[in-house]
């Protein structure tokens, strides 16, 4: 999209697609005439290493789990049932659970799930690694499908 404003110069702001996203996208239209994007099936959030400090939590860093969305199938189940029932004191407390892996790679900053997303389809298992309070845990989960969340 270039915005010129009628001058003989043009300001332009580039939009660009990772191909390996594209790849995905068009391997799921062909193979199911629709897109299927994995998911954890979590509202997650960037926590530092300030934030960190002052939750008192186990890890200098990590994503923070906000809400686990009960519409993502069967991943949400099994996250759900793996953290603890106090989801909704997430953000009052340093109760909520840290994740600070996926798969062998650090996780910290929402990002960092979306690029070890890329690699996997909705169904695939992976590795999780968080902490509850200052126990760490790892578990294997399966990831659900991301679902549109304009409806």
């Amino acid at each position: 999209m270039i915005a010129s404003n009628g001058a003989d110069q043009s300001s332009g702001i580039g939009f660009a697609i990772p191909i390996n996203t594209a790849k995905a996208v068009l391997a799921d239209l062909s193979r199911y005439g629709r897109v299927k994007r994995p998911s954890l099936g979590i509202v997650s959030y960037a926590i530092g290493p300030d934030l960190a400090s002052q939750m008192g939590l186990a890890a200098d860093a990590g994503v923070l789990v906000q809400k686990v969305i009960p519409a993502v199938r069967p991943n949400a189940q099994a996250f759900a049932a793996a953290t603890s029932r106090r989801m909704s004191e997430t953000l009052h407390s340093a109760r909520g659970d840290l994740i600070v892996a996926i798969d062998g790679h650090e996780v910290t900053e929402p990002q960092d799930i979306s690029a070890v997303m890329e690699k996997h389809q909705a169904g695939d298992t992976v590795s999780v690694t968080f902490f509850r309070g200052r126990k760490q845990i790892t578990l294997k989960l399966v990831m659900g499908e991301a679902q549109d969340t304009n409806n």
